[in-house]
């Protein structure tokens, strides 16, 4: 174990200390100078002196690595790490407790840990070098997650946490919402690819995923029920739970007054029946209910919101964007056309070469905010009948200046022009003129998956 140094020793102890010594050679194995670092949030922490002598604290934007002193303050890293222009360098925990937001654990007493550290900075430095000049200072939240994940070399993978409201956090970012929209956009854009991580469901009141799962009384929809036997009275029929017979230690048929004497030629136990305490209701199939933990909003089984959570990869055109000085930033994402539409495949190709920049056009994809309570309420045949009747409405009111297109689920728009913020009030009009001859409201809303005047990766 570490002893604390008094203040009277000098440096040259210091120095000449074992976990010193040995943690210094680790960085030279790696080829590193003395890692220099800026502490967050603490500067004064146990056995600082020696953390002093490992890492080389400075004051300058010249900085290998971030130390984690207090992982519970871990929510402002992001701010910290903004206003130092310091998102493309590893965040190194040396709390001692778990954190999500760090990309390796520290610790003096443990030597596997110097070399994970070590190789961990080396390689954020190593990538930083093929990172291209356009990205090493990067402002905006997308493209700072973009580069990030390309330095790190990792993807953006959920890891559990059980005290998020979410359940799960993201690998280098401590705010869960803000990186899941930020992920969302870009993969919408095709600069990441998703994988499925896990579902969950949600409240509909606060978002939460922290829900408690039961099984409910179909009419009062309280979680008290208890397991009763059932009773079957073979002379007369009744079938009711044990209870309703039990007078005493004596079985009393509550239909014809009989007392049931011999199991298997009077009566039998043919299953058993859930019993609400609060309202005495008896079912044999209870509903499901959830009971959000956080805010205690009640919903039933079939009224829950799913949320699915993915991980995040980049796609390789974002990695051939961020590793080329070269690479055309204005170029459509080849990912984003596996999940469009053949025709409008076949209809970008031809306006936006591969090998060159994108023609000027916009890519729009409508959402229906009321799916969900139209297919509830009228079925599926009736939800696609009155999308089909929107498109083809919207097609006759855009004419010529945009062409729309339908998959399976949903429609996209492709305006032939630059002017995006021009185009999307245009279209916003259009769509309540397409929707208001329906016979229900889909309430269509827009996501722009592309505009070549917009910063593509904002």
């Amino acid at each position: 174990m570490l002893e604390s140094t008094a203040p009277h020793e000098n440096r040259a102890f210091i120095d000449r200390h074992p976990v010193v010594d040995q943690c210094r050679s680790v960085w030279q194995e790696f080829n590193l100078r003395i890692p220099q670092i800026a502490f967050y949030p603490d500067t004064v922490i146990p056995h600082s002196r020696y953390f002093r002598e490992v890492f080389s604290v400075v004051d300058n934007n010249d900085i290998d690595a971030v130390l984690l002193t207090n992982e519970r303050q871990s929510f402002g890293l992001e701010r910290f790490r903004s206003a130092r222009d310091l998102f493309l360098v590893p965040v190194v925990n040396i709390s001692g407790k778990p954190s999500v937001v760090a990309d390796v654990d520290f610790s003096l007493k443990d030597p596997k840990s110097w070399v994970e550290t070590a190789s961990c900075i080396r390689k954020f430095r190593d990538r930083r070098a093929r990172l291209s000049s356009r990205f090493l200072s990067p402002t905006a939240p997308a493209v700072r997650m973009m580069a990030y994940l390309f330095v790190s070399g990792e993807d953006l993978t959920p890891v559990r946490q059980p005290n998020s409201p979410y359940y799960y956090a993201y690998k280098g970012f401590s705010n869960t919402a803000s990186a899941t929209m930020v992920a969302e956009a870009l993969a919408n854009k095709g600069w990441l690819e998703r994988s499925f991580f896990e579902r969950y469901y949600k409240c509909a009141g606060c978002q939460s995923h922290r829900l408690t799962v039961r099984e409910e009384c179909p009419a009062c929809r309280s979680p008290q029920l208890a397991e009763a036997d059932l009773i079957h009275h073979y002379s007369c029929a009744q079938l009711s739970p044990e209870a309703e017979f039990r007078r005493g230690t004596a079985l009393i048929c509550p239909k014809c007054s009989k007392q049931l004497r011999h199991y298997g030629k009077d009566y039998d136990k043919p299953g058993q029946i859930q019993v609400c305490a609060r309202c005495k209701n008896t079912t044999s199939e209870p509903v499901i209910g959830f009971l959000c933990q956080d805010c205690g909003m009640h919903v039933t089984g079939d009224a829950v919101s799913v949320a699915d959570v993915f991980s995040y990869s980049l796609s390789n055109q974002s990695t051939a964007l961020l590793s080329n000085d070269g690479e055309d930033i204005n170029r459509f994402p080849i990912a984003q056309l596996r999940y469009l539409p053949e025709e409008l495949q076949k209809k970008i190709a031809q306006l936006s070469s591969l090998t060159g920049a994108a023609s000027d056009f916009t890519l729009a994809e409508v959402q229906y905010d009321c799916r969900d309570h139209v297919l509830k309420t009228r079925g599926e045949s009736d939800f696609i009948a009155m999308r089909k009747l929107l498109a083809d409405n919207l097609q006759g009111i855009l004419g010529e200046v945009a062409s729309v297109y339908s998959s399976r689920e949903r429609e996209y728009v492709l305006f032939f022009g630059c002017d995006e913020s021009g185009f999307t009030a245009y279209l916003k009009e259009a769509l309540d003129h397409a929707e208001s001859v329906l016979s229900d409201k889909l309430n269509p809303t827009l996501l722009v998956l592309w505009g070549t005047r917009e910063k593509a990766l904002s």
